[in-house]
C-alpha cells in the first residue's frame, strides 16, 4: 500500500510517498481501509519532533481518518 512516511524529523521536505507493508491487526487493534483523512496538529508535531517524546521511525503520518474496518485483532 502507499503511505506518507518520514524517516527523520524536519519540515515538509522529509515527507516521502512510498510503498509500505500491508498492516495486520494485532490483539485489541483494527485495520481500517481509509476513505477520508485529515491533517492534524499532532501530525505536524510528530514530524517536527516532540522534545522528550521520541517518535519511532520510520513513521506513517495520519492521526485522523475514517473508513471501513477490514480486520479485527
Amino acid at each position: 500500500m502507499k503511505a506518507v512516511v518520514f524517516h527523520k524529523n524536519g519540515g515538509p521536505e522529509v515527507l516521502q510517498f512510498e510503498d509500505v507493508p500491508e498492516p495486520e491487526a494485532k490483539p485489541f487493534e483494527v485495520v481500517v481501509k481509509v476513505r477520508a483523512a485529515a491533517l492534524n496538529h499532532l501530525d505536524l508535531w510528530l514530524r517536527k519532533g516532540i522534545p522528550g517524546r521520541p517518535t519511532p521511525l520510520p513513521h506513517v503520518s495520519g492521526c485522523e481518518g475514517a473508513g471501513d474496518v477490514l480486520a479485527v485483532g
